[in-house]
């Protein structure tokens, strides 16, 4: 199936009548695993988070410029939410990056972001959106980890 066979087969609905706001006033950042659902294991729905996806559910440059826009439009709290069994973890950056520069040519001007430790680098993240003077809400910052093997979300920074 082609993407253009998703998009054809995708059923429509309304969204007009959410407001941009989310109505539980977060911002989630997690992780793009397709496993990842923040809405479900939240506990909310369609319209309740703003949802801020990247690999591993990092607190990456792009992360914090889309966290200072969902300020903008009315989050007040933020859950960085990572997980367990994170292929992003196990994703070679270092290698990767030299294969890629090697294969096109190009220099990769980008962070690759590796990291090792699930809950060092969700402590580095929630310390960084704490510390930022480019948010206005910064009292309410939590940090989790979401256990795949049991559906668990444990708590590590709060």
């Amino acid at each position: 199936m082609t993407g253009s066979d998703l998009i054809r087969q995708a059923r429509s609905a309304s969204i007009g009548t959410l407001p941009k706001s989310p109505r539980k006033n977060t911002a989630v950042i997690a992780c793009i695993d397709a496993r990842i659902e923040p809405n479900r294991i939240l506990g909310g729905d369609q319209g309740d988070f703003h949802v801020i996806r990247n690999g591993g559910g990092l607190v990456t440059d792009d992360a914090l410029r889309s966290l200072m826009v969902s300020q903008y439009y009315g989050t007040s709290r933020v859950v960085v939410m990572m997980h367990t069994d994170c292929a992003a973890m196990a994703y070679p950056a270092v290698a990767e990056k030299a294969r890629l520069e090697d294969e096109t040519g190009q220099l990769i001007d980008f962070d690759l972001h590796p990291f090792g430790d699930l809950e060092t680098e969700l402590r580095r993240g929630v310390a960084r959106l704490q510390d930022t003077p480019f948010l206005p809400y910064r009292d309410d910052i939590k940090g989790v980890i979401y256990e795949v093997e049991t559906g668990r979300v444990r708590t590590v920074v709060e």
